[in-house]
């Protein structure tokens, strides 16, 4: 199975991906176990996954150019489908990311770049979307270097990308405790799992 994370900055895509990624492994955890045998093995890992160097590329003047900087994010998303391939995956970050944020900041090749990102022959499609939707002013919070506007044209990319997505996405607003949204989480995936 393959469960993908989504949402803007600081919107909790870490902790709770790591957290869930945990649970899934719990090898004495009762209920995921008697769904499916196969829980337990689950890989966490995110996107993109940039080198040192390519990083650094991206904050150079000729990187600020869509074309070449996108051209990083696809060629990142391409090497990491080894990654995925056959395996129980969680990843922070995936196609919808690169869709919204394309959506966002790369106009002019965004119509391309959704004819790649949503091409199965391309990528690995996930199995399930969990989206972190958690309020762009606690986001700004977080990290108050975030610009608040850039959030929430971020958030509404998110938005009017939704229609791109052809897999259940599980929406979760997150809670003012963390355990207690990782539970709201188990407990929406586990009746999810049942279906």
């Amino acid at each position: 199975m393959f469960i993908a994370f989504e949402g803007i900055e600081q919107s909790g895509k870490s902790t709770l991906s790591v957290k869930f990624t945990s649970y899934l492994n719990k090898s004495d955890e009762d209920g995921l176990l008697k769904i499916d045998p196969h829980f337990g093995d689950f890989i966490w890992t995110k996107e993109p996954s940039f080198s040192p160097e390519e990083a650094n590329k991206l904050n150079t003047s000729p990187y600020m150019d869509e074309y070449r900087r996108e051209r990083l994010f696809f060629e990142s998303r391409i090497r990491h489908q080894n990654q995925l391939a056959g395996k129980n995956v969680v990843c922070e970050r995936y196609l919808w990311s690169g869709l919204a944020y394309a959506h966002r900041y790369s106009k002019d090749c965004f119509r391309f770049l959704k004819e790649l990102y949503t091409s199965d022959s391309l990528f690995i499609p996930p199995d399930l979307y969990v989206f972190i939707n958690t309020p762009v002013e606690v986001c700004c919070e977080r990290d108050p270097s975030l610009d608040i506007d850039i959030q929430k044209e971020l958030q509404a990319s998110y938005t009017a990308t939704e229609s791109y997505i052809k897999v259940p996405i599980l929406r979760i607003e997150p809670l003012d405790d963390e355990d207690a949204t990782v539970n709201l989480l188990i407990n929406l995936f586990e009746e999810y799992h049942k279906k």
